[in-house]
């Protein structure tokens, strides 16, 4: 078995000027949420599967009582307009789990999408922590390929410049490697924090990704899921609050009397 390989599910769809949306595990789990959230919604077919010898020894546990490798999954949305690109969707259960091998897969998507999907764009997704607070509107942080791509979607709501550091793993690696091979592409990065799934970041960016692409979208399933974090977070809050224990009087008071200093916030 080779250490990275593509398996097809039969005969590669023709496609018109197909665009590539890749969400993978990462932070906030942002692009996940939002290629889930199309494939669902628009039902999805999957193409092909990437398997890696890069990817963590394990198998998925199946709600028939199955198995599978982790793996990585190409599916495809075929656009109902003339005037719209058809969409191939990356998403998965891992990345890569070392350099080497976050080089080898990454660059196996994008020949794969140049060369035998014949497409030319792509967009990678992601989340960005900023500020270390949960945004209420978070913003869309993006880095292109070129200084036209930056131009051409700097009048759509995406901040640019203000991301700084680095990209890891699959977002930034295919991009890179898209400019590599002539192709154009785009980073959006949702404003975040360091929590595990933000769907607030993920409608953000889902938003405004399904404008650019002209897709109708529901949100419903994101709000709801955004309004169970907030209360989550609210109640975590509270827990954290009364879990500090109140000072005595007297301690710690350098004026010779009561008073007492509140550490609640």
């Amino acid at each position: 078995m080779d250490d990275t390989y593509i398996k097809l599910n039969g005969e590669l769809p023709k496609l018109k000027t197909p665009v590539l949306i890749v969400g993978l595990p990462g932070i906030g789990s942002v692009g996940k949420i939002v290629v889930e959230h199309l494939k669902k919604e628009f039902k999805a077919k999957k193409v092909a599967t990437l398997y890696s010898n890069h990817f963590p020894h394990q198998v998925a546990m199946l709600k028939n009582g199955g198995i599978r490798l982790v793996n990585n999954r190409f599916y495809v949305l075929k656009s109902k307009s003339k005037k719209t690109s058809d969409i191939v969707l990356l998403t998965g259960d891992v990345q890569a789990m070392t350099s080497e091998g976050q080089y080898e897969v990454n660059r196996m998507i994008v020949d794969f999408f140049r060369n035998q999907l014949q497409g030319s764009f792509i967009y990678t997704l992601g989340g960005y922590n900023i500020s270390g607070s949960v945004a209420q509107n978070p913003r869309v942080f993006g880095n292109a390929t070129s200084l036209s791509t930056v131009n051409k979607f700097r009048s759509k709501g995406i901040v640019f410049g203000e991301s700084k550091g680095t990209i890891l793993g699959s977002a930034g690696l295919i991009i890179a490697f898209a400019k590599m091979n002539g192709m154009e592409g785009i980073c959006l990065m949702g404003e975040t924090t360091f929590i595990d799934v933000d769907h607030r970041a993920a409608k953000a960016v889902l938003e405004l990704l399904a404008k650019e692409l002209g897709l109708k979208i529901d949100t419903k399933n994101l709000d709801k899921m955004i309004e169970k974090t907030a209360q989550t977070l609210k109640e975590l809050e509270q827990q954290i609050a009364t879990s500090i224990p109140m000072p005595q009087p007297g301690l710690g008071n350098t004026g010779g009397d009561n008073r007492t200093t509140s550490y609640i916030r």
